[in-house]
């Protein structure tokens, strides 16, 4: 069994190693036995600092790696973060869509240009790297895609119409991709996350505290308690599973 999870030798990317649950999984993945590239949402200067930090824990476990900054919905960025993946690591056999680009604003009051740029960050942005990524794994006819969404793909958010449009049109290109690439060996699955520590959309000290008396454990997620998922849904245990999204939200979507 403990062979079955292990990713010693694999070659794995991750979208979105800039934010809590990203870094997490990324460094899990690497604990693993893989080697992991990182890169960040939106090529920010913040973000660039926290993807070179997750690099350099990495590299401290002696696995290759390599941090980029990144538009995540820019193609031309994406299809060259692909390319150096499978030139620097020898492949790509893990992808991790960790993208989240917070975003809640009151609806009539939200831009075209600003609903635009929601969708393609987080929704755009895994279809970009999943179509990239698909390319090298539909010729070895092996491969992983994590997606991570939120259960915001689930439940509706007040102010968060494009946020919540997105997140669940992860869940929907995640099982298409799955249906699609069946037969080719790879798995699409995603992680449905409740509410966890760092999430950009959380917002204030007071959201957290009324978000924490509304879950049954009275608490957010650890990052770390998401990235077991990703390590099981890139290892060979869940090699008969695709087009799942597994949730680890805490009993949030029990709650009446």
């Amino acid at each position: 069994m403990q062979k079955q999870f292990s990713l010693e030798g694999k070659a794995a990317l991750v979208i979105g190693a800039s934010n809590p649950t990203g870094r997490a999984i990324a460094v899990a993945l690497g604990e693993a036995g893989a080697n992991v590239a990182v890169a960040t949402t939106t090529p920010v200067q913040r973000e660039e600092v926290l993807a070179n930090s997750c690099s350099n824990e990495l590299w401290a476990l002696n696995r290759k790696t390599f941090a980029q900054a990144l538009d995540a919905a820019d193609e031309a960025q994406v299809e060259a973060l692909v390319s150096r993946v499978v030139a620097e690591l020898g492949a790509i056999d893990i992808l991790v869509n960790a993208h989240d680009l917070p975003f809640a604003k009151p609806t009539v009051e939200t831009t075209l240009a600003e609903w635009r740029r929601v969708l393609d960050a987080n929704l755009g942005g895994p279809f970009l790297a999943s179509r990239a990524a698909a390319r090298h794994m539909l010729a070895k006819e092996h491969g992983r895609i994590i997606n991570v969404s939120s259960v915001l793909g689930e439940r509706g958010m007040i102010n968060g119409a494009a946020y919540c449009a997105a997140e669940a049109g992860v869940f929907n290109l995640t099982r298409a991709l799955a249906l699609e690439w069946a037969r080719n060996g790879i798995k699409v699955n995603a992680i449905g996350a409740g509410w966890t520590e760092g999430m950009g959309i959380i917002g204030d000290d007071e959201t957290r505290q009324q978000l924490e008396r509304y879950l049954p454990y009275k608490r957010l997620a650890k990052p770390e308690e998401i990235a077991g998922a990703a390590v099981y849904l890139a290892s060979d245990a869940a090699d008969y599973l695709t087009g799942q999204v597994v949730w680890i939200e805490g009993g949030a979507l029990s709650h009446v």
